[in-house]
C-alpha cells in the first residue's frame, strides 16, 4: 500500500503511485525514493513496521532495504513519538511480527539496546529457540485487552542479556527492573505506566507452593496488592504468558491454585494492610501515649504480620495489649 493511489481504477479516483494494486497484493511500500522519505521523518520507518503488523502487510523490497540503510536515524526521534507507534504494535493480534521486523531490520537497537541484545542468546526452554523468541512468544502470549501486561511482556527478560553468565540470568529480574524503567522513562510513559511494569518486572518470578499456609498466600496478596489496584492479576497474567513463552502450559507452577486460593482470602475480607486493622495510629497515640515516628510505624506493621498469620487477632483490645506488649519488649 503506498502513500497515494493509481489513476483509471475507479471514476473519479487518482492513483499515481499503483496504491490500490499494492492494496491487493497486500504490499507496504513508500511513495517515491524510500530514503528520502525516511530522512524527511524517520518515524515514518517506526511507522512502517507498525503498518506492516497491525494490517498484516508485507514491506515492499526497497522500502525494506532502506529502513536497514537508514534504521540509526530512528536514534533521533523523541520518546513520545516512539512511543505512540509501539503501543499501537503492542494492541496488534501477533505484535512478534513487528518486534522480529524492528529486530532484523536493525530499527530495534536505537530504541532498546538491551533488547536488542536478546537474539542469539541461549534460552533452555523451546528447543531451538533463543531469549528473543521467547520474549516474542510471551508478548503474543499476553491478551491484546491488557496493554499494560503486553508491555511488560516486552520488557520481562530485559534483564537478562547484562546477567547473563555460565548458562543463567542470576537476578535478572532486579536489573530488568532498572533497565525497564530507564526505557519508559526515555519513551515518556505515563509514571502510573512506568511503576506497574517496573513492578512486575520485579516481581516476575515469583515462585508459589501448594505448601504455602493461608497467612503466605495472605502475604503474596498484601505485598503485591499494595502496589496498586490490578496489579495482582496482572502479574498472574503476566506469568501466564510468560509460561506459554516457555512452551509451557498457561497454569503451570500451579497458578489456577493460586488463583482459588487468593480469590477465596479475598472473599473473606482478610486483612492485608494497616488500613483494615482494627486500630490506627491515632489509636496507639491516645491509648499508649506513643508519638509520630518510627516506633510508630514499626508497632503498626508488627501487628499487620500478626493479624496476617491469624485473622482472629483483628481486635480493638487484642491488638492494644500486642503493641503495649511490643512496647515493654522495645524498652
Amino acid at each position: 500500500m503506498a502513500w497515494g493511489a493509481r489513476a483509471g481504477a475507479a471514476p473519479g479516483l487518482v492513483d499515481p503511485y499503483d496504491g490500490i494494486a499494492d492494496v491487493e497484493g497486500r504490499l507496504l511500500r513508500a511513495v517515491g525514493e524510500p530514503a528520502e522519505r525516511f530522512e524527511e521523518d524517520a518515524l515514518r520507518m517506526v511507522r512502517a513496521v507498525r503498518l506492516a503488523t497491525t494490517l498484516e502487510f508485507a514491506i515492499e523490497p526497497a522500502t525494506r532495504a532502506a529502513l536497514v540503510t537508514h534504521a540509526a536515524l530512528v536514534g533521533h526521534l523523541s520518546g513520545e513519538r516512539i512511543a505512540a507507534e509501539l503501543d499501537k504494535l503492542l494492541a496488534a493480534q501477533t505484535p512478534s511480527i513487528g518486534l522480529r521486523l524492528m529486530s532484523e531490520t536493525g530499527l530495534l537497537a536505537p530504541i532498546s539496546s538491551e533488547l536488542a541484545r536478546q537474539p542469539g542468546i541461549p534460552q533452555n526452554k523451546v528447543p531451538g529457540e533463543d531469549l528473543w523468541d521467547h520474549t516474542l512468544r510471551t508478548v503474543d502470549a499476553a491478551p491484546s485487552s491488557r496493554p499494560v501486561v503486553r508491555l511488560a511482556a516486552l520488557l520481562h527478560d530485559i534483564g537478562k542479556p547484562a546477567t547473563f553468565a555460565e548458562g543463567h540470568f542470576l537476578g535478572h529480574e532486579s536489573a530488568g527492573a532498572a533497565l525497564a524503567g530507564a526505557f519508559l522513562d526515555r519513551l515518556r510513559e505515563p509514571r502510573s505506566v512506568r511503576e506497574r511494569v517496573v513492578t512486575l518486572v520485579q516481581h516476575h518470578m515469583f515462585s508459589y507452593e501448594a505448601t504455602w499456609s493461608d497467612a503466605a498466600v495472605r502475604r503474596f496478596i498484601g505485598k503485591i496488592g499494595a502496589l496498586g489496584q490490578g496489579a495482582l492479576d496482572e502479574l498472574l497474567t503476566l506469568r501466564e504468558a510468560d509460561n506459554l513463552g516457555s512452551g509451557l502450559p498457561a497454569g503451570a507452577g500451579r497458578l489456577d491454585e493460586l488463583r482459588v486460593r487468593i480469590a477465596a482470602e479475598l472473599a473473606a475480607e482478610v486483612v492485608l494492610d494497616r488500613r483494615r486493622l482494627a486500630i490506627d495510629g491515632e489509636d496507639l497515640k491516645s491509648e499508649l501515649g506513643l508519638s509520630e515516628g518510627p516506633l510508630l510505624g514499626r508497632i503498626l506493621d508488627d501487628l499487620l504480620e500478626r493479624v496476617i498469620g491469624d485473622p482472629a487477632l483483628n481486635d480493638r483490645p487484642t491488638l492494644l495489649l500486642l503493641a503495649q506488649a511490643m512496647l515493654a519488649d522495645d524498652g
